[in-house]
């Protein structure tokens, strides 16, 4: 899935004109599910969005989810920017790797300190990152892994990752951990999860807050529709692009998916506090390319009631609501386009947050976090320069940022100095400390870092903002800093921290991690979280239709008044609305680790079809022909060969020319002719007629004794001649007297008839 990164707004010069969109980009999909009416099922927008959109993904082909609420941290993707930075590196110095019968393949080093956004510009085809930066970072690895036969490895991946022996040999050799085992209990802190809930994306309808498109579709829907009168269609009713653009069209079909994300955050946030968690931060994609520097806007005053909305809410329950800004907005970058694209970004940020509304102090809360992003070759140059570029910020972004030390170039030691000069809050995230530390000041693990907790909550103190905390925990088996960096889907434990700590859980799992760590420490609410049921929600309206009815029989009065009445079947009950995706009266919303297709069954997996049953009448013609002029060159072949006739009539050797000759092989029979096969054919013996089968039948003998004594039972059996063979012919039935009435039923007496020659009057 194509997701939108912030790399174009960071390392691409504000263009002219719009960018130039790759083809297989502008492409969409030109098959849409059509929505399919829910009984019972509403829409919670408070009014219809400026655009004639579907925001449900499972409808839409052209919503995607942003990768920032997919990703357990927006600083995952550090190292597409270091294969860019080599690749570039690669191309200038020209070094190139001999192709060998086995290459010796290489890793990059995450934690590299020389790692720089400087030369990105040196990487080809760089005018079509401002419109599709994951395409275009995809192309430079996959250019850089040609060129230089280098194994990539992803932090965010699924897989395990491949450790360098040299980087292996390193990390076995570091000292052990020394952790504290100092736990916040009883626990009276917030916990909070980032940007997806996990629940409600896979509900009907979905909800969510990071629907994201592509600067493609925003383009596309500058057309009118086709017909403007009908709703749009997947392939019936598209944009007209032989129609002229509209730029406000485009700019309201990217508003309404902004709407309808700051529309579901109440219904996240209810949920949330039905489970005990009051900690969230906000996707930055909410608001799809609002800081980018062609196609963005301004929030206000189109989304301010429906922020306000949410700010309302958050406000009603206590939450706390924070946003993260990706990792390409770095104030100490060396290039002044990148440092215009990131005041652009933390001003996004910043309007976003002021729209909320929220009270005095859960507004002073509701801090941007920042990393301090790359060396850029001289780390002192890039705080220096961090610190002049801090200084021109509007006073309302000052207010709200704050510092968070990452897993590849800052450690705390490094930003603690300048959070204290500059009067900034700095965020400790103990997964990174444990991977990025100064080994001189302090060792890894959680007991050395809490001698630094004084200086680091005076940060937050100073400006009267609740202090929070980042918690996560590396996969089981990692040992290199770089399997390290990648998160556990799951949290089973709590930090050494104040027990009124805001702590926000960086996992793949999202609210599940939460779930997780409150079952295991007995946290409050976790009495509630039952398991879901595998593929069955209760929680929801689903279609119903009621049986068909069967046709009565005709009864008579009496049968229908003894009769008791059937029960009609009734529809399931209705969920409200305010109850919908909520987990039901049983509260069951906890899947077990792995266990995500409980929440929805999978979609059916249709197998290709049979290449030879799906061959059209032309094409099965078509190797009709083949064959036969395959079989007529072979007979020619023979012929010229001195083959004689009977050798072509032949299957065997015929057969045995074909595979000679490399033909097809081939039913030499089928392919004659009728005059050759009758011409071939031997002269059979005509069949004799079959011998009619001897009957041996029992012939009872007519007798004058008078039968009305004995009935058909009574038969001697010893009359019988078993042995005869008697052949029945048709003889002339004889004058006697008629049966009056004949009974073909076993076992009843026939009437006794008479043969006596002269008692007929009898």
């Amino acid at each position: 899935m194509a997701k939108r990164k912030r790399s174009a707004v960071v390392e691409q010069p504000v263009a002219p004109s719009p960018p130039i969109v790759p083809p297989d980009v502008v492409s969409i999909a030109s098959k849409m599910v059509p929505p399919v009416p829910v009984r019972r099922t509403s829409s919670r927008r408070a009014q219809p969005p400026p655009a004639d959109i579907d925001p449900n993904p499972q409808h839409n082909p052209n919503v995607i989810d942003a990768e920032e609420a997919l990703r357990s941290s927006p600083d995952a993707e550090e190292r597409e920017l270091q294969v860019a930075k080599n690749a570039s590196l690669s191309k200038r110095l020209g070094r190139r790797v001999a192709a060998e019968k086995t290459p010796v393949k290489k890793k990059i080093k995450v934690s590299d300190p020389d790692s720089s956004l400087s030369d990105l510009s040196d990487v080809e085809d760089i005018s079509a990152a401002a419109a599709t930066p994951a395409r275009f970072l995809t192309q430079t690895k996959q250019a850089f892994q040609k060129a230089d036969d280098t194994e990539i490895g992803d932090p965010e991946a699924d897989g395990d990752e491949a450790a360098d022996p040299e980087e292996l040999r390193r990390a076995m050799s570091r000292p052990p951990a020394v952790n504290s085992s100092y736990l916040p209990l009883p626990w009276k802190g917030r916990l909070g999860y980032a940007c997806l809930n996990t629940y409600l994306r896979q509900a009907t309808p979905p909800v969510f807050s990071s629907r994201t498109c592509r600067i493609a579709s925003i383009l596309e829907h500058r057309h009118p529709l086709k017909d403007p009168s009908q709703p749009e269609h997947s392939t019936k009713n598209r944009p007209d692009k032989d129609q002229p653009a509209d730029i406000a069209r485009g700019q309201a079909y990217v508003e309404a998916l902004g709407l309808a994300n700051a529309r579901d955050i109440p219904k996240m946030l209810r949920w949330n506090d039905r489970y005990n968690i009051k900690f969230m931060r906000l996707s930055s994609e909410m608001f799809p390319f609002a800081s980018h520097d062609v196609y963005g806007y301004k929030l206000a005053p189109f989304a301010s009631e429906a922020l306000a909305e949410a700010g309302k809410v958050a406000a009603e329950l206590g939450h706390r609501l924070t946003t993260h800004p990706g990792q390409f907005t770095q104030l100490g970058s060396p290039r002044n386009e990148v440092i215009t694209a990131s005041v652009r970004d933390l001003e996004y940020h910043c309007e976003l947050l002021d729209l909320l509304k929220l009270p005095v102090q859960q507004d002073k809360d509701a801090v941007m976090i920042l990393h301090m992003g790359g060396i850029f070759g001289d780390k002192a140059a890039t705080i220096q320069r961090f610190r002049d570029n801090y200084a021109k910020l509007p006073q309302k972004v000052k207010d709200r940022l704050v510092l968070e030390n990452d897993d590849v170039c800052y450690s705390v030691h490094d930003l603690l100095p300048v959070c204290e000069e500059l009067n900034i809050p700095l965020v400790l995230d103990y997964h990174h400390n444990n991977i990025v530390f100064d080994a001189d000041k302090m060792r890894e693990g959680t007991l050395d870092i809490m001698g630094l907790y004084d200086r680091i909550k005076a940060t937050w103190d100073r400006k009267g903002i609740t202090q929070k905390m980042h918690y996560s925990e590396p996969c089981a088996g990692a040992v290199t800093a770089r399997q390290r960096r990648k998160h556990n889907a799951r949290v089973y434990s709590l930090p050494p921290c104040a027990p009124d700590m805001d702590l926000m859980i960086e996992a793949k799992d999202k609210e599940q991690a939460v779930f997780e760590v409150m079952r295991n420490m007995r946290l409050p609410g976790h009495e509630k979280i039952n398991d879901i049921l595998p593929y069955i929600r209760l929680d929801e309206n689903k279609p119903w239709k009621p049986p068909k009815k069967k046709t009565p029989k005709k009864k008579k009065v009496a049968d229908v008044e003894d009769e008791e009445l059937e029960e009609v079947p009734q529809p399931p009950s209705i969920v409200p609305e305010e109850e919908v995706a909520m987990g039901g009266p049983e509260y069951r919303v906890y899947w077990p680790p792995g266990f995500e297709e409980w929440l929805r069954p999978k979609k059916r997996e249709v197998k290709p079809r049979d290449p030879e049953k799906a061959k059209t009448t032309a094409e099965k013609a078509a190797a009709k022909r083949a064959e036969k002029a395959a079989w007529q060159a072979a007979r020619e072949a023979s012929a010229e060969a001195g083959a004689t006739e009977s050798s072509l009539k032949d299957e065997s050797i015929a057969t045995t020319t074909l595979e000679a000759e490399g033909a097809p092989k081939i039913e030499i029979e089928k392919t004659k002719s009728v005059y050759d096969r009758s011409k071939s054919s031997k002269a059979k013996p005509a069949r004799a007629p079959p011998k009619k089968k001897s009957v041996k039948a029992a012939v009872m003998t007519p007798s004058t004794s008078d039968h009305n004594e004995r009935d058909d039972e009574d038969v001697n059996m010893s009359d019988l001649t078993d042995t005869e063979e008697v052949v029945p012919a048709k003889a002339p039935r004889p004058n006697a007297p008629s049966i009056s009435k004949r009974q073909s039923s076993r076992g009843t007496k026939l009437k006794a008839v008479n043969y006596a020659e002269g008692n007929d009057d009898e």
